[in-house]
């Protein structure tokens, strides 16, 4: 039953015509719909929420990868994927499924508000279903997914506290370059290692490592601030749709130049495009005075 291929023709049939809505639906638990998310938050809301909750969406990309790796079950028959689905790597567990219960079981656990936890169970349930709509995932893959995105969140909720006392004992920025080290050390053993069907490690390694490196910069030589003056807020509109329109640039721009096909260079790719958006934009538009 948890890998019956056959849910998939049952969702359809009770549902039918809806392949493709929920293609969109699909993409609120994409590193696209994440990443804009996260950096919305961090340019215009809370940078401190933002980091933390980027920490957690991090660890649920990189647990997901090698658990993918280690059980390395095939995904269902292409022959009943949807026209339009993309699924790189294996099927178990579902990587949208677990981020999407990672990262709005976070943000339902940080706002503390009745709309915020409806919003955060209708788009992750949504996106469970919709993998197996699209024929991508089995019934088994989004459970487990949706499973340990749960357990993360109540794992960071209980662990938040005692790690900031173990890490308030080093210098910030020597934590963060370890993370840099670490991404590239799990980066170099994903190369070495047989690569996964039509997926590599250069996506999370690089976000891993960006991120970090980022951060380290931004508190070096930026330090901005989300808050402005009243009446300003247009600036933090503009912080984020220029933003947009920059981060993005680079991450479509580079695509050609630094394939997906080759892990390192596309874990250059994805490295320079959280540069951008931690560190390279927060520094100009403290310059512009948005």
């Amino acid at each position: 039953m948890f890998f019956d291929p056959g849910l998939t023709d049952v969702l359809r049939n009770i549902m039918p015509g809806l392949g493709d809505l929920f293609l969109i639906i699909t993409e609120f638990g994409s590193e696209l719909v994440f990443i804009g998310v996260l950096l919305t938050l961090y340019w215009a809301v809370n940078k401190k929420e933002a980091i933390l909750a980027t920490y957690l969406l991090v660890f649920a990309l990189l647990s997901n990868y090698w658990l993918k790796i280690i059980i390395a079950k095939e995904r269902p028959p292409v022959s009943n994927w949807y026209p339009g689905a993309d699924a790189p790597n294996y099927s178990t567990p579902s990587g949208h499924s677990q981020s999407s219960a990672s990262l709005y079981g976070w943000f339902t656990i940080r706002v503390r508000k009745w709309w915020m936890a409806v919003i955060a169970v209708t788009i992750t349930v949504l996106v469970g279903i919709s993998r197996i709509y699209l024929g991508v995932h089995y019934l088994g893959d989004v459970l487990l997914g949706w499973g340990i995105g749960i357990i993360t969140v109540i794992a960071f909720v209980y662990l938040e506290n005692p790690m900031r006392q173990f890490f308030s004992r080093f210098k910030q920025e020597y934590i963060l370059m370890s993370l840099v080290i670490i991404g590239f050390v799990m980066t170099l053993i994903a190369y070495l290692l047989p690569q996964p069907p039509n997926d590599n490690f250069g996506a999370v390694g690089g976000l891993t490592m960006g991120l970090a490196l980022g951060l380290v910069l931004e508190n070096r030589f930026v330090g901005f601030s989300v808050e402005v003056q009243e009446g300003e807020r247009l600036k933090l509109v503009l912080r984020v749709i220029i933003g947009f329109v920059l981060v993005f640039g680079v991450m479509l721009g580079l695509a050609p130049i630094l394939p997906t096909e080759e892990i390192w260079l596309r874990a250059l790719r994805y490295m320079l495009i959280a540069l951008t958006g931690v560190f390279v934009w927060p520094a100009i538009f403290k310059r512009m005075n948005l």
